[in-house]
């Protein structure tokens, strides 16, 4: 029997525990295209969710644009739940309800994303610490969600 060097052992106690969600199998809704995992919001949400919090934000400025309140709700977000990887993507449905959508190119929804279906993105998601923080403020469980463009729209295709 041998044991791993104690500097290998404690490097991988330190990792933190992953949240436990499978990337789902491709659809034809979503054979060209990205999934996101996350919160579907609206615009207005992320918009009011920065003037409620304004006393937290050091330069805010209650004649920001809309756009400039969004990015600062983002960044809320991810100072109040630890989501380093947290981003706002813009999806057309929900994985699980295709036939459902939310909207097409002009008409998508925000979703606040946690991850993707990238690998560089899905290795990155949150633990379930900081999923169940970002629950608590959105009042709502994540899903898989199909990204609006497809992924040639990434690769310049």
């Amino acid at each position: 029997m041998s044991l791993q060097p104690p500097s290998r052992l404690a490097a991988r106690a330190a990792k933190p525990e992953r949240i436990v969600v499978p990337v789902p199998k491709r659809t034809s809704a979503s054979e060209d295209r990205r999934l996101y995992y996350g919160f579907e919001v609206s615009y207005d949400w992320l918009v009011e969710y920065c003037e409620k919090n304004a006393h937290r934000i050091i330069s805010y400025d209650p004649t920001h644009t809309s756009i400039a309140k969004m990015f600062l709700a983002t960044e809320l977000l991810i100072a109040s739940s630890g989501v380093k990887n947290l981003t706002i993507e813009g999806v057309f449905c929900r994985l699980s309800q295709p036939s459902l959508q939310l909207g097409g190119r002009d008409d998508h929804v925000p979703l606040v994303s946690v991850c993707s279906s990238m690998k560089s993105s899905y290795d990155q998601r949150p633990t379930r610490a900081q999923l169940k923080k970002l629950q608590a403020i959105l009042q709502r469980d994540p899903d898989w969600f199909v990204d609006v463009d497809p992924s040639s729209y990434y690769t310049g295709g």
